[in-house]
Order: C-alpha cells, then structure tokens, then sequence
C-alpha cells in the first residue's frame, strides 16, 4: 500500500507499508527419489547459507514500512534530454513477520542535451545502499543486496560481491553469491540517433562505461564467506534503445574490463531505457 504528497513541484514524498511471504524449494539438486534434501551429496554444489534459507527459513514474512523522498525535473520521463531525478528511500522491517533490519537506499540520474544539432544526450547516474540488522538474528542471506543490471551491466544477476565455494561431481569449484550489506555504482553514457535510420521508427544507440562495489557480509554459522572486501567492478558496452509503443525498452551488450575472481560474466541484457 503505497501513498504520495507534493511538497512542490518538483519535490515529493511516498509512504509505503509492504507485506510479502518467500517460499524457497530445490530444484532438482540434492534430492532423493522421495524429494528429500540428501546430506552431504556431491552432487549438490549450492552453498550452505543458502541450504539453510531453503531447508529452516522458508516460508519467511517481511512487514516494514518505507518512505521515500523524491526530486524530478526530468522534462519526459519516456524520453528524456534535460533534468535531474534523485530518489531517497528508507525501509524498516520488524511490524510484526520474521525480518529485523533497516535499509538505506539512493539514486540519481542527470540528462543534459550536449548538442541539439546532433542530437546527443548526456546521462550520469549513482547509487547506493546498505542494509542493517537490529534484531538477534542477523541478516538471512536473501536479506542482502544483489547485484542486477541497473547496478552494473557485464555480470550475471547475483553474480559479484561475497560469496561461498563448492565443488561439484568433477571436483570444478563453483561460486555461490550470497549479496553483500553496501553497495555503490555510477553510470556515465551518451545517446544518440542512429545513422540512416528514420528519426519516425524511434531507434537510438548508446555508448555507455559502468562501475560498481558490492561488499558487506556477516553471515556466520555455516562456513567462510570470501569476497566481502569493497572490490570494484568496470564494464564498457554499447546499447540499441527503442521508442517502442510498449515503453522505451533497450538492449545493452557489455564487456567487464574490471572483475575479481568469481564473477559470473553476461555480456547481453535486455530491460527498460529510462531505468528511473
């Protein structure tokens, strides 16, 4: 349930109370012919603090509320050339369910037109985040954050930042993600009209450079958590963005040029332009 006030034209706040139950099952590993986890089978290569979220924390209710203070003088949200979109939220979990943290998170986004013969946009984004427990718990691993496209583009979702080791059947080390507490990010990138294409089919092509950190965590209890150290991230990559009649929808393809060990590579995404 989601409420909003102005406070001026370009400033205004949102308050929220969320309700949400997780349920957690595998998925065909480490099961029996009867669907029973197996102890200690090769096979399976999922790490321990997710086991444990699956086999003791599921299902899970988080009740928080949330408030959000936002600034906006973007002057289209479909298509923007001019403006700046900051958003601020703060969210406590503990009315009541199983969650006890608070979490901060930020944004910004800012378009300026750098040539309006041309046609070129600039846009720097940034972020930010962390999580806190307040209860005597902790954090659950699906507490943390995770890394996804809006964060950095180049790697997987959940696919940077702390994590557990297995071996699988042939003895290959695989990585577990398990999120981190805190995060950063920033977005730098120029848009522009795609030559000999008609300006009426809505194309555009982007050439942008991310960078990101995630890191943070203290779980404890089921083995070492490696990778939590503040180790930054950097892809370059090109993107195709499309005025579709659907909403403005992009294709971006990404190349790391900065990774640690671990990180899970996806050169390809696909999401929505304005990302606000």
């Amino acid at each position: 349930m989601r409420f909003g006030l102005p406070i001026t034209q370009a400033l205004s706040t949102q308050f929220a109370y969320n309700l949400t139950q997780e349920k957690y099952v595998y998925s065909g590993v480490c099961l029996d012919d009867n669907g029973n986890p197996i102890p200690n089978d090769p096979r399976c290569t999922l790490s321990d603090y997710l086991k444990d979220a699956i086999e003791n924390q599921s299902p899970w209710t988080k009740s928080s509320v949330s408030g959000t203070l936002l600034f906006n003088t973007i002057d289209d949200m479909r298509n923007p050339r001019e403006g700046l979109y900051l958003n601020g939220t703060v969210e406590v979990a503990g009315l009541g369910g199983d969650a006890q943290w608070t979490k901060l998170t930020a944004r910004g986004s800012y378009y300026h037109l750098l040539s309006e013969e041309l046609d070129l946009v600039g846009l720097l984004s940034a972020g930010a985040g962390h999580i806190a427990s307040y209860g005597n718990d902790g954090l659950r691993v699906f507490d943390h954050f995770q890394n996804n496209d809006r964060m950095i583009r180049g790697f997987k979702s959940n696919g940077i930042g702390p994590y557990q080791t297995t071996l699988d059947s042939n003895g290959n080390t695989v990585y577990n993600h398990l999120g981190g507490t805190t995060y950063f990010n920033a977005s730098a990138e120029v848009q522009f009209p795609m030559p000999f294409i008609p300006t009426g089919i809505g194309l555009r092509a982007a050439a942008f450079a991310d960078a990101a950190t995630l890191y943070g965590n203290k779980l404890t209890g089921q083995g070492a958590v490696l990778g939590s150290e503040m180790e930054w991230r950097a892809s370059v990559g090109a993107s195709l963005i499309w005025a579709s009649p659907f909403g403005p929808l992009r294709v971006d393809y990404a190349v790391p040029v900065m990774k640690e060990e671990g990180d899970q590579i996806q050169n390809f995404s696909f999401g929505i332009s304005t990302r606000f």
